[in-house]
C-alpha cells in the first residue's frame, strides 16, 4: 500500500513472501497467520514496529496487522497522518481502556486501534475487519 509506504498489497499471493513468512497460531477461522520476518517493515510512518502480521485466506493477502509496543502517544499522531494520506471518511470510538479509528477507502479499511497494551494498524478486506478487531480486545 504506496500511501502508507508498507510493501505489502491486499490481493497479493502468498508465494510473494513465503521465504519470509513465520507460522503462528490463526487470528481468525479460515484463515492462515504469518509474522513477517523480513528486513522491509521495522518502521511505519516513521514510528519503530513491533511486529507485522499477514493474514491470507486460500493464499490471497485480507489483512495486514502491524503492532506497536509501549506506544500510548502515538494514536492520535497515527490517526492524523493517516487521515492526511488517505484523505478519505474516518470515525472514533473511544471508551476507558480501548480506542478504535476506521479509514475507510474504496477498496479497504485502515483501522488505528489501541487496547490496554498494545497499538495496531490494521489494514484489511472488509470482510475480515471485525473478526481481527475482535481478537484484539
Amino acid at each position: 500500500m504506496k500511501l502508507l509506504n508498507i510493501p505489502f498489497k491486499l490481493g497479493m499471493q502468498y508465494d510473494n513472501w513465503e521465504f519470509d513468512l513465520e507460522v503462528i497460531q490463526d487470528r481468525i477461522q479460515g484463515c492462515d497467520s504469518y509474522i513477517y520476518i523480513g528486513k522491509k517493515v521495522n518502521k511505519f510512518l516513521n514510528y519503530s514496529t513491533d511486529k507485522t502480521e499477514l493474514i491470507f485466506s486460500l493464499d490471497t493477502l485480507e489483512a495486514v496487522l502491524i503492532t506497536f509496543k509501549n506506544s500510548n502517544s502515538y494514536f492520535n499522531e497515527l490517526s492524523e497522518i493517516i487521515s492526511l494520506k488517505l484523505n478519505c471518511f474516518s470515525d472514533t470510538l473511544e471508551n476507558n481502556e480501548v480506542k478504535i479509528c476506521r479509514f475507510v477507502t474504496k477498496t479497504n479499511e485502515v483501522w488505528v486501534i489501541k487496547n490496554s497494551s498494545n497499538l495496531y494498524v490494521l489494514i484489511s478486506n472488509p470482510n475480515y475487519s471485525n473478526a481481527i478487531i475482535n481478537s484484539l480486545l
